[in-house]
């Protein structure tokens, strides 16, 4: 049930994430930002709830190596998110320091 549950996060992520990629000229840029950032929560939230639900309690508790497994998965997606996705919501967002 649970892996259920997650699979189906994803594909809303995945619903939302197109949706908004084919509205984007119609809102502002933060609010395109802002949507993006949750679209991205809510699939990384479904792609580590579902490597969770897949490992075996017993094995997963045992492993030292899985929160930095799952810690390096995150920052891979982020990377992706911030240099190939937000680019495509935003191409002319600009970072200013």
């Amino acid at each position: 049930m649970g892996r259920r549950i997650f699979r189906i996060v994803i594909a809303i992520s995945v619903v939302l994430g197109i949706y908004f990629f084919i509205s984007k000229d119609a809102h502002s840029k933060v609010f395109s930002v802002i949507m993006s950032s949750l679209t991205f929560l809510l699939f990384s939230f479904g792609i580590h709830g579902l490597i969770a639900h897949s490992l075996r309690p017993t094995s997963k508790g045992n492993l030292i190596v899985y929160p930095i497994l799952m810690w390096a998965l995150w920052a891979v997606l982020f990377l992706l998110f911030v240099f190939f996705v937000i680019p495509f919501y935003c191409p002319d967002f600009l970072i200013k320091i």
